[in-house]
C-alpha cells in the first residue's frame, strides 16, 4: 500500500514552542484542556529525533512560536513565503 503512495519532494513542520499553551486554551476544546507542558515537549522532541533520523527526505523546519496564521493574514503570508521548494 505505502509503495503506491507518491513521496512528496519537501516534508514541512511547523515547530510551535510548547510554553504558548495560551493557544490551546484559547481554541477552548474542553478535551485539551488539561495537556501538560511536558506531554508537549515530549512530542516535539520526538518529531525532531524522527526528522533527525530521515536522511533520505527534505524536510523544513519553520518555528511559528511567533506567528498566528490563523487570524492574521500577514503572518500566514511570512508562513507561506518561508517555505522553499
Amino acid at each position: 500500500m505505502f509503495k503506491e503512495l507518491v513521496k512528496p519532494d519537501l516534508y514541512i513542520y511547523l515547530y510551535q514552542n510548547t510554553e504558548l499553551l495560551q493557544n490551546i486554551k484559547k481554541r477552548g476544546r474542553e478535551y485539551e484542556q488539561n495537556i501538560q507542558p511536558e506531554y508537549l515537549m515530549d512530542i516535539n522532541k520526538s518529531y525532531l529525533s524522527f526528522i533527525k533520523s530521515q536522511t533520505n527526505m527534505k524536510v523544513q523546519i519553520i518555528d511559528i512560536s511567533e506567528l498566528d496564521f490563523v487570524n492574521n493574514r500577514k503572518d500566514y503570508l511570512k508562513l507561506l513565503g518561508e517555505i522553499k521548494l
